[in-house]
């Protein structure tokens, strides 16, 4: 099997509320992450788990997950970043409590807001240098673009249903920004690992799953497709004008549109496609082979007009069934509030709020166990480097350390020798003794102060750190 590091960048929307009033985006963002800036003196903080948890542009929450060598693995981290933040939500409406003010915050794991502001979900493949990007492109873009089928969250605006809530947002094919111009795959070369060896594959077209099966399903459909390009060969045809396939798919899936090859090609017909081209390198030793399955099952389902788990049509089903309950007409908006209620975090009384974890809970196929996502909220997952950054995390939160971290190093500037500055650029390296061997130096050693390190107070309750 070859090896491969997976990485999800999750970007959430968020309404805060306080003594009856609407919070501007930014202040909510602000008192959301204020015991966060309390306690480290930043609004970008890596956590423990091994994942970055952070303010973006736009004041949006994000959960970057730690490097995952599995797609279990990060599906797991995915739904840790949720828990973190949900954990963050409680901290800060106590903070917000003690200073006599009643807050409130709403988190969503989504992609649009009904004023048309959209936000992103970003995955990560770590790639072999050799592999030539053209090649990657030209089998990734037609994939990407027809996608949706399978990966689309699906919105509900004014009684339009659309399969994707990016489909109608992305603006280029492939770039090297990520905001201007929205494109499917992000070209900016930044792989967090020895650069003659790899690169990173910045996938930026895909919407967030709330369902844990479509999550696991996208990437896994994703690895086989790279498996394919990088194996040599000749694409599939395409559409000729992608993004103007992308808009027609994302409004009905079997719409032809004309194809690079002269013909015409519809999302459906270029799924099943790719299921075919990419059958030889599932296997059953890992997730591939189970997840080719499932997506051959998803569009057999699909053809026969019967429920798929996919995301959108879980999701349109659900809307569909609750207007003919109640006799509404498609644009009311009590639709439309269904909908951003879909992807809703949290719960109240052990009962989720979201209308898609309760579909999960009655139909849905789970990838995780509660305990895991608990677990994994903590400790970083293996067998990665996320595993030595959470060791030398725990070292330098617990011990209030002078520390500066990033993918691949970290590095404690108060250890009586003077800085210590430790490179983890293999990211599977999933054992690092020294490490290890930092971590205990930072929890026994005392702390050398220095002029201009800044070194956070300690915890209230756990007294002076040495």
């Amino acid at each position: 099997m070859p090896r491969r590091i997976y990485g999800v960048e999750t970007e959430y929307g968020l309404v805060g509320s306080s003594d009856g009033r609407r919070l501007p985006i930014d202040e909510a963002a602000n008192r959301l992450f204020a015991p966060i800036a309390r306690e480290f003196a930043t609004t970008n903080l890596f956590h423990r788990a091994g994942g970055r948890l952070y303010l973006d542009i736009g004041s949006h929450p994000e959960y970057a997950t730690p490097e995952c060598a599995t797609v279990r693995d990060l599906v797991t981290a995915q739904r840790a970043g949720d828990a973190l933040l949900l954990e963050l939500s409680a901290r800060a409406r106590a903070v917000e409590a003690e200073e006599g003010r009643d807050t409130s915050f709403r988190l969503f794991r989504n992609n649009v807001d009904p004023f048309g502001n959209t936000w992103g979900s970003h995955e990560n493949y770590l790639v072999p240098r050799a592999v030539d990007p053209r090649v990657l492109s030209d089998w990734l873009v037609p994939f990407l673009v027809s996608r949706l089928l399978i990966g689309g969250a699906g919105h509900w605006r004014r009684g339009v249903f659309r399969l994707a809530q990016r489909g109608d947002v992305l603006g280029d094919v492939v770039s090297n920004q990520t905001t201007r111009s929205r494109p499917l795959i992000n070209t900016r070369d930044e792989p967090h690992a020895d650069p003659e060896a790899y690169r990173r594959l910045h996938v930026i077209s895909g919407d967030t799953n709330s369902l844990e099966h479509p999550m696991w399903l996208v990437v896994v459909a994703t690895e086989l497709v790279l498996r394919r390009a990088e194996a040599g060969g000749e694409p599939p045809a395409g559409p000729a004008e992608p993004l103007a396939a992308l808009r027609a798919w994302n409004r009905d899936p079997d719409e032809p549109v004309p194809a690079t090859d002269g013909g015409t090609v519809s999302a459906r017909g270029l799924q099943r496609t790719y299921l075919g081209l990419v059958e030889a390198h599932a296997e059953d030793a890992d997730e591939t082979g189970p997840g080719w399955r499932a997506w051959r099952d998803a569009l057999d389902a699909l053809d026969a007009g019967r429920p798929t788990g996919l995301e959108w049509d879980a999701k349109l089903r659900t809307i569909r069934a609750w207007r003919d309950r109640h006799g509404l007409a498609d644009d009311d908006p009590r639709l439309d509030a269904l909908d951003l209620r879909w992807h809703e975090l949290g719960g109240v009384d052990g009962r989720p709020i979201g209308a898609a974890a309760l579909w999960e809970a009655r139909h849905g196929v789970r990838h995780t166990t509660d305990d895991a996502v608990a677990a994994a909220a903590q400790t970083p997952p293996g067998p990665t480097r996320a595993a030595a950054r959470g060791v030398l995390l725990a070292a330098a939160q617990d011990r209030r350390r002078d520390h500066v971290v990033d993918w691949s190093g970290f590095e404690v500037r108060d250890l009586p020798g003077g800085p210590v500055r430790l490179g983890l650029e293999d990211p599977f390296a999933g054992t690092v003794p020294a490490a290890s061997e930092l971590a205990e130096r930072m929890r026994t050693e005392a702390r050398h102060r220095t002029l201009g390190g800044f070194v956070p107070p300690p915890t209230p309750g756990t007294g002076p750190t040495p």
